[in-house]
């Protein structure tokens, strides 16, 4: 019989224990510490592992970006371009570098725009990048933070490359931006071809 009754008196404990809001927030925060502690050791293995991968992810050639940039704006007229770091696994876009006719701006250095967002045209436009496509067209609106840059610098039709430009491997982007449509598009594509390219090899 008072064994059946030990569980009965630790309820009871724990009632009186809990009679005020500031006690009950404290144990439920200590049930959540414990339960995270005992997360993080139990499966150590498992997050040393996937930091370990992250840190294999490949990346942009940043000793190409500015070869790249230049190449863009002598070969296709650009007004702007915007090159970003992509990571597929955490779903970002961060701005790696943006220049504009008189160079380099870094006013959004290191924002993150994300990668799926709300706006539909910005994820059709993804889908499209993954599958190794480059979506041009005409920029009435700001898809994103960086979208209200490049209006500022005068742009209306845009076109993007995933870098590399093949499918599967998302580890960059480059958005290039004009005031009008290019008048060869085949001949413009040719170029983002190039300097995607460019960012898939370091010179090292």
């Amino acid at each position: 019989m008072a064994t059946d009754e030990r569980p009965l008196q630790l309820v009871d404990k724990v009632l009186a224990y809990v009679s005020s809001p500031f006690r009950l927030f404290a144990l439920v925060l200590m049930a959540v510490l414990t339960f995270a502690g005992y997360f993080v050791y139990t499966n150590q293995d498992l997050l040393i592992g996937a930091y370990k991968e992250s840190k294999k992810i490949p990346t942009i050639a940043e000793d190409r970006v500015e070869d790249a940039a230049a190449h863009l704006f002598k070969q296709s007229g650009a007004l702007v371009v915007a090159v970003f770091k992509v990571n597929s696994m955490f779903g970002t876009r961060i701005l790696y570098r943006a220049y504009g006719k008189n160079g380099r701006d870094r006013t959004n250095d290191g924002l993150d725009v994300g990668l799926f967002t709300v706006n539909q045209n910005n994820n059709a436009d993804v889908i499209k990048l993954m599958a190794s496509e480059i979506p041009c067209g005409e920029y009435k609106s700001a898809q994103s933070e960086m979208g209200l840059w490049y209006i500022a610098k005068g742009v209306a039709y845009t076109c993007r490359i995933s870098v590399p430009p093949e499918p599967g491997r998302f580890v960059g982007q480059i958005t290039v931006g004009w005031a009008t449509q290019p008048e060869d598009m085949d001949s413009t594509r040719a170029m983002l071809q190039i300097a995607a390219t460019m960012l898939s090899r370091s010179k090292q």
